[in-house]
């Protein structure tokens, strides 16, 4: 910290004060009007369903839209704030750690956690002192990492931590978190509270943007909400309820998912004594022999800790897997490889990731999306029937209920959920009857997992046949009929529909 911001009483004036700022997109009002007050030593939810202007309002703080891009005054205890740029704000000691993880995979922890910060002495590049501190800052949270390993030796879960691990080595007053629990597991997401907690007693600040509202009752002091681009709610932890928080933030009150109980139909999709192998390292078990069946209609969770082995068998089950794989997959009852994603395609079976960027392309259109795996289907001699795929496009957006202002509009600039509706939009035209899905609603905003999890159900009343890996229990325990639990990569307990619920299903995950 330096000594100008270290010389002030941090309890006599507020951390940030936003007063009446308006971003605005084309066409779209992303920030209408806003103000508020951060105080030190405070933890504060910032909510709202995606497309609330979370994100956008965030963002002005930490310097991703400059000062003369809105409108609007911003004060950083106390003294007007104009950051032009990330390090102008870092440098005012504003750091924020977004939701997607963003570094340099090829490039060592030690040189992404000082990324265009690196230390030196003498005009050099201090070497000893990068790995001293980067050691330090990761043993803040209790990582036991070599500074010194490539940034895709880690998985996603560390990897999250270490870049929180880089925005508090960096002399932070305000530090933003947007989604940080997204890829993490229950007990590295109760270590970043603690830590959080106790940063707060030090006198800083944080906001933090969360769909978990667990999280929020958990770990905050205060919560503001957003609609539409607007606060639409202040409200003390303390004093609210969680339905009227859900209630402000989608402006109605959810009805909860409902699920006609069925007579079990003919099996769709089974695999036994799945076995899956670490890609670098064959006497590695990532899955240890595990069976499981989906039946015609069903719908199946399968559930575990990040490092479990659920989102692995997922992948494997539908020949992603980049390792070895050993099992006795069929479908309808037949034997089936399943050797590869082309394999699994041609057998109607629909995937979607646990990133969904890694199954869309946002540099293309809604409708380019979306008849990605049908072009065969939509093809004749040669050439796509433009007028057809059109017409099939435009019906699934209307079926779907995909918010966009045309299917020609770049996926890009879709929610979260939107972008998760259009991966189905793409499968239900490539008629896939079976679905193998990773994280499905993760970064999804609570209106819109509601509606995703009542698509499931029409789905599997339409006859589809879905396998749901998650390791966030709430995902699973209203929409599923069963849910396979793993630990430590084996399967340890089945739980049928009437006895399914969070505690049960995390206490046999994580053995308690």
């Amino acid at each position: 910290m330096t000594a100008d911001r270290a010389a002030r009483d941090p309890s006599s004036v507020a951390a940030l004060t936003a007063a009446h700022l308006s971003k605005r997109f084309p066409g779209v009002l992303a920030v209408d009007d806003v103000s508020l007050t951060i105080n030190p030593g405070e933890i504060v939810a910032l909510l709202g369903q995606n497309g609330a202007g979370k994100s956008t309002l965030i963002q002005m703080f930490a310097g991703l839209h400059p000062a003369g891009s809105f409108t609007g005054d911003i004060f950083l205890a106390g003294r007007p704030y104009h950051p032009r740029n990330v390090a102008e704000a870092e440098a005012s000691g504003v750091a924020l750690v977004p939701q997607e993880i963003n570094v340099a995979p090829e490039l060592s922890v030690a040189e992404n956690l000082f990324l265009n910060a690196e230390p030196s002495r003498w005009g050099f590049l201090d070497y000893p002192l990068r790995l001293a501190r980067t050691a330090e800052a990761l043993r803040d949270f209790d990582l036991d990492i070599d500074p010194s390993l490539p940034m895709k030796a880690l998985d996603l879960a560390t990897q999250q931590l270490a870049l929180i691990a880089r925005a508090l080595s960096k002399n932070v007053d305000l530090l933003i978190l947007d989604e940080p629990t997204a890829a993490l597991t229950e007990g590295e997401a109760q270590k970043l509270f603690e830590r959080m907690r106790l940063l707060a007693r030090r006198g800083m600040a944080i906001i933090f943007v969360t769909h978990r509202l667990a999280e929020v009752f958990s770990v905050s002091d205060r919560i503001i909400i957003m609609r539409d681009g607007r606060i639409c709610g202040t409200h003390a932890t303390a004093d609210v309820t969680r339905a009227k928080v859900v209630a402000q933030m989608v402006g109605r009150t959810l009805a909860p998912v409902e699920r006609r109980m069925t007579a079990r139909l003919p099996a769709a999709i089974s695999v036994e004594h799945l076995k899956v192998f670490d890609p670098d390292d064959e006497a590695r078990l990532r899955v240890n022999d595990i069976s499981l069946t989906v039946a015609q209609g069903e719908i199946v969770g399968l559930f575990g800790l990040v490092g479990s082995g659920c989102i692995e068998a997922a992948v494997a089950l539908y020949g992603a897997w980049p390792g070895k794989r050993e099992g006795a997959i069929a479908l309808a009852g037949e034997p089936a490889a399943l050797a590869d994603p082309q394999e699994s395609v041609s057998r109607g079976i629909g995937f979607m990731a646990q990133d969904r960027r890694d199954c869309l392309m946002l540099d293309q259109t809604v409708h380019d999306n979306t008849i990605l795996a049908s072009l065969g289907r939509l093809s004749s001699h040669g050439f796509i029937d433009e007028a057809r795929a059109r017409r099939t496009t435009g019906s699934l957006v209307h079926e779907l209920a995909i918010k966009t202002r045309s299917i020609e509009s770049w996926i890009g600039t879709l929610s979260g959920g939107n972008q998760q509706k259009v991966q189905v939009a793409r499968w239900l035209a490539a008629d896939a009857r079976i679905f193998i899905l990773v994280d499905p609603t993760r970064g999804v905003d609570i209106g819109a997992r509601s509606e995703i999890k009542r698509l499931w159900a029409r789905l599997a009343e339409a006859g589809r046949s879905i396998l749901i890996a998650s390791t966030d229990a709430e995902e699973l325990v209203d929409i599923c009929d069963r849910v396979l639990v793993l630990r430590a990569r084996k399967a340890v307990g089945e739980v049928a529909r009437g006895d399914l619920s969070e505690e049960r299903i995390l206490g046999m995950a994580a053995d308690v």
